[in-house]
């Protein structure tokens, strides 16, 4: 296990989201979901150790071994820092450069300067590490923005400028990183980067990484999901493996709403809202 919350409570003004016993899977990803308010993006922040638990707390587990990144010739052999094996401690205790090397965040509204170019804003991503030219590069391919890698960030559009985010977020990675963290990931894309994304996401958790999300997409969630974690009024309401919740007498209750199960459009039947009384499930 990559990131337990034990018994965590967390307060985000008035809001208070807990008590939490949950466990992230490394190499999978998970999908949080539930209604505005019910504290995902608290959630998120808290993993990201954002947030400081009131009580309780989110502590990474030890690894045994590290995750082998896809691309390991673009680490220097020469390296004088081996790779360090984390043990138990609290995100929110350590310095934002250790965290760096550990986890990604992706907000859901990731802050840019606009006078920065593409290439510059992904490179921000090695800012507590060392430069890595080719990994930038990479990331840059990996997103599809490689192609404006000259153009000025406040030219772009808001679904291109979460595509320089996330590519930022790839930038980061290094032999310690064990989380990938992403808040509504697709709420500016168009259906061909949504696509992408998916997709990008789920490789990304093949490569031994715990990718955690939070979405309104029930589409999105039921095609990358393998375990959710629902929500509702700052606790949990459900969580398992996706099969498992992603179901209408499970979603119903939650968000108040009917859902069916729709085949053919992923891999698996999607459970998603009916959007008119007059809708008869499929």
């Amino acid at each position: 296990m990559t990131l337990k919350f034990d018994q965590a409570i967390f307060h985000n003004g008035n809001f208070v989201l807990g008590p939490l016993d949950l466990q992230f899977r490394a190499a999978a990803v998970t999908v949080v979901i539930g209604p505005n308010g019910s504290g995902k993006s608290t959630l998120l922040r808290a993993a990201a150790g954002l947030l400081s638990a009131h009580s309780g707390g989110a502590r990474l587990q030890p690894r045994s071994a590290h995750a082998q990144l896809e691309h390991p010739q673009l680490e220097h052999s020469n390296s004088a820092r081996a790779p360090t094996l984390w043990s138990q401690q609290e995100l929110a205790r350590m310095a934002p450069a250790q965290r760096a090397r550990l986890l990604s965040f992706v907000p859901q509204r990731p802050e840019s300067v606009a006078g920065f170019s593409v290439r510059t804003s992904v490179e921000l991503g090695r800012v507590a590490m060392r430069a890595d030219a080719p990994r930038v590069q990479l990331a840059m391919q990996r997103t599809g923005i490689d192609a404006l890698a000259d153009e000025p960030v406040g030219h772009l559009s808001e679904g291109q400028r979460h595509r320089v985010a996330f590519a930022r977020a790839l930038a980061q990675r290094t032999a310690d990183t064990q989380l990938l963290i992403v808040d509504e990931p697709t709420s500016a894309l168009d259906p061909s980067w949504t696509r992408a994304l998916a997709n990008e996401l789920r490789h990304c958790a093949s490569e031994g990484l715990a990718v955690i999300v939070a979405t309104h997409d029930f589409a999105f969630a039921g095609a990358v999901a393998d375990d959710i974690v629902a929500l509702s009024q700052g606790t949990i309401a459900a969580t398992g493996h996706a099969c498992d919740i992603l179901v209408p007498h499970i979603l119903q209750p939650i968000f108040t709403i009917p859902f069916c199960m729709v085949e053919h459009l992923a891999a698996r039947p999607l459970c998603l809202p009916l959007w008119s009384d007059d809708t008869q499930p499929m």
